[in-house]
């Protein structure tokens, strides 16, 4: 990519520290909302731009569940590291910020699953998980009887989805003292 500090440059460059600051890969939506944050580009240009970024193979998109997550590949460190200087100190500092602060909640939404499907008997199929970088690090399958119960299934699980997946963590492996 050739760096024009204006224009179309500009924005794939500030794209690319986006995705560099929050230290964990991105959904396309997670970036765009950080950039119209940063600078208020809209949404077709970004779109052509991030084809773009993954045609240079500056970003690549992994699939991961219903989504794609975004990953900066070398060659898109390496143009980082030689330009973030072009962007001013007060936008990188807004978007240092901004990532700092979403970290947590970005690596949340792109690592807890869940999903909830009709079946033709009038019950319903929500498909819970905790994704890891590999994988499905845990995952559960429910037949549910109504629409309630599947929604507060996925309610309890987007709440604390952690604290569930140590409980039965913890229930199928602790060793049963009865006798």
């Amino acid at each position: 990519m050739a760096f024009f500090p204006e224009g179309q440059g500009r924005v794939k460059l500030l794209m690319l520290y986006i995705i560099k600051k929050f230290r964990t890969p991105v959904s396309r939506e997670q970036l765009y909302t950080a950039m119209v944050n940063a600078d208020g580009t809209g949404f077709f240009e970004m779109s052509e731009l991030m084809a773009q970024l993954e045609q240079e193979m500056y970003v690549i998109a992994v699939p991961s569940r219903d989504q794609q997550l975004l990953y900066l590949t070398e060659r898109g460190e390496e143009l980082i590291a030689e330009f973030e200087r072009e962007i001013p100190r007060s936008q990188r500092d807004e978007i240092d910020g901004y990532a700092e602060e979403h970290r947590a909640e970005v690596i949340r939404e792109n690592c807890v699953y869940c999903d909830s499907l009709p079946r033709p008997d009038g019950s319903w199929l929500v498909k819970l998980a905790l994704l890891e970088r590999d994988g499905v690090l845990f995952g559960i399958d429910l037949r549910v009887p109504d629409s309630r119960t599947a929604n507060l299934a996925r309610e309890n699980w987007l709440k604390d989805a952690d604290g569930i997946y140590l409980q039965t963590l913890m229930k199928l492996t602790s060793e049963n003292k009865e006798e």
